[in-house]
């Protein structure tokens, strides 16, 4: 099978979607597939026609707006002409795909994941959201043959927010935990931020509104305002350097707030040092207002690392072994929560059977719902 990949963004590039695309790309050209990926010029190194661990990858230099990159048909459409079957994802380049799948009468899928609706409205200021809110509403409602969700909370969404259509959920994979390690590096942790035996509560990710670290802040200073004991514990946060000014303003409310002395902030490590870095926690926070997925706290449940979390979107899909949830956007709650898990609390807990997210449910999920809508697509024409 003949499988074009549009995106507005691929590896190098890193975030949850685009390891989702890399995964599949790559599983699909082991699966014998033919595979053809465009995406954005990322940098200087990567530009042009690449090939990129067996995957055949153009990148493009389009033009971006707010990290969201315009693609230009001409780009596009050889490859849609060529492929049996195109798979593109949420925002910019949906709309584009889809134009392009139903001139050349393609199969079509749109990796969806997540729809926030009326949620964009919890974290930014009202004018902002409503843009959001209405771009998302566009890329949603483009015709495609098949809506893929990556977990049954951004299913819900898609329906309730835009519609009934042909959803199908395929969860996303990950598997830290169970892969052979990359580095026997010894990365220490408690060595990272500077302290010593002290109990270490861990997040890490993004500083954006969307990651509930406000409410997480929020939440300590309550710790302190109530006289709990902080004197053994350290907050440890390891923030990547995007989006800059959230993470300007957490940074300014720690020290405003005089959380200085339990919380140290440091930026983010390699991936195989973070696994170190989960092991050697003593508890995970997520504290996400919305997520499609969850790597965060699916990696921390993959590892064994105790987890706190919030109950918004699909976190509590993912969540296994000991974990405990608190109520989305909840300071108070979430206080509470961290209040018997820094007094060690028999209770602070509860064990969760454990959950599997593999690669290969992963692409054998997508790859049956590719030769479903090729099949569909080919009766239809004839």
């Amino acid at each position: 099978m003949k499988i074009a990949i549009i995106l507005p963004h691929f590896y190098p590039y890193v975030g949850g979607g685009e390891t989702m695309f890399y995964d599949v790309a790559r599983g699909m050209v082991e699966r014998g597939h033919e595979v053809r990926v465009v995406a954005e010029l990322v940098d200087e190194e990567h530009t042009g026609h690449k090939v990129v661990d067996g995957i055949q990858v153009w990148y493009c230099p389009w033009k971006s707006m707010f990290g969201h990159p315009f693609p230009r048909t001409k780009d596009i459409e050889p490859h849609i002409r060529w492929c049996d079957v195109v798979h593109t994802s949420i925002f910019t380049t949906a709309p584009v795909v889809s134009t392009l799948a139903q001139k050349y009468h393609k199969p079509s899928l749109l990796s969806v994941y997540e729809v926030r609706g009326k949620k964009w409205f919890w974290s930014d200021v009202f004018y902002r959201a409503l843009i959001y809110y209405a771009v998302e509403q566009f890329s949603c409602r483009q015709k495609f043959d098949v809506y893929h969700a990556i977990s049954d909370a951004t299913k819900r969404d898609y329906e309730k927010y835009i519609g009934k259509r042909d959803v199908r959920r395929v969860y996303l994979a990950n598997e830290m935990g169970k892969e052979e390690k990359k580095s026997s590096s010894g990365f220490s942790l408690r060595k990272y931020f500077g302290i010593g035996d002290e109990k270490v509560i861990l997040y890490y990710g993004r500083a954006g509104k969307t990651k509930g670290v406000h409410v997480y802040a929020q939440a300590i200073r309550l710790l302190k305002q109530r006289g709990i004991d902080l004197s053994g514990v350290r907050f440890c946060f390891l923030l990547g350097k995007e989006p800059e000014k959230p993470r300007r303003d957490f940074v300014e409310t720690i020290e405003k707030w005089g959380l200085k002395e339990v919380v140290r902030i440091q930026g983010s490590v390699a991936r195989e040092d973070l696994e170190c870095c989960i092991a050697q926690a003593d508890c995970v926070v997520v504290p996400s207002l919305t997520e499609g997925f969850g790597f965060s706290a699916l990696e921390a449940c993959q590892i064994g690392t105790p987890l706190v979390y919030s109950d918004g979107g699909s976190l509590p899909e993912v969540a296994y072994g000991k974990c405990r949830s608190f109520h989305n956007r909840d300071a108070q709650d979430l206080a509470r929560k961290l209040t018997a898990v820094i007094r060690g609390d028999a209770r602070a807990f509860r064990t969760v059977p454990e959950k599997n997210f593999t690669k290969e449910a992963m692409l054998g999920g997508l790859e049956e719902i590719y030769r479903e809508i090729r099949r569909e697509k080919a009766f239809f024409v004839e």
